[in-house]
C-alpha cells in the first residue's frame, strides 16, 4: 500500500502523522487499497471529498485552514467512504442514488457517526515523544 500525504508542504510531521493516521485506519477496517493520496485543497461548501480511481487507488481531498481535530476528522470521514467503495460498492450505489437527498445517504451517516471515535482511537496510540 503507498499512502501519500500532501496537507501541509510547511509540516513534514503532520503530514507523516496523518500517513499514519491512514494506515491505522486501514488496520481498523481491515483494508487495503493499492495507493492513498491525501491532497490540500480549498474546497467550496465541502471540507473534503474522495474520489475512486482505477486499479484499488483513492484521492482524498481535505480542506486544511482548520485545527488538527477537524482536518483529522474529516481524513476519517473520506477513508470511510474509501471502505465503502472497497467492501460495499460505494461508487454503484453513488450512480443508482445520485438523486438521493445527502442527509438520507446511509453511507454518509456511517462516515458521520464513526469519524470522531476512529481520531479518538487513534490519539490513544499516538506517542508523543517521536
Amino acid at each position: 500500500m503507498i499512502i501519500d500525504v500532501y496537507i501541509n508542504k510547511y509540516d513534514p510531521p503532520f503530514n507523516e502523522l496523518a500517513a499514519d493516521f491512514v494506515k491505522f485506519i486501514c488496520k481498523e477496517y481491515s483494508i487495503l487499497p493499492r495507493k492513498i493520496s491525501v491532497e490540500s485543497s480549498d474546497l467550496a461548501g465541502s471540507t473534503g471529498m474522495c474520489f475512486d480511481e482505477d486499479d484499488g487507488k483513492y484521492t482524498i481531498l481535505v480542506k486544511n485552514d482548520r485545527d488538527l481535530g477537524s482536518i483529522f476528522t474529516t481524513i476519517a470521514h473520506e477513508m470511510i467512504h474509501v471502505k465503502q467503495y472497497m467492501t460495499q460498492d460505494l461508487g454503484r450505489l453513488l450512480d443508482e442514488n445520485a438523486d438521493m437527498p445527502y442527509e438520507e445517504r446511509w453511507w454518509e451517516a456511517e462516515a458521520f457517526d464513526n469519524a470522531v471515535s476512529l481520531v479518538e482511537k487513534f490519539s490513544k496510540t499516538i506517542n508523543i515523544n517521536r
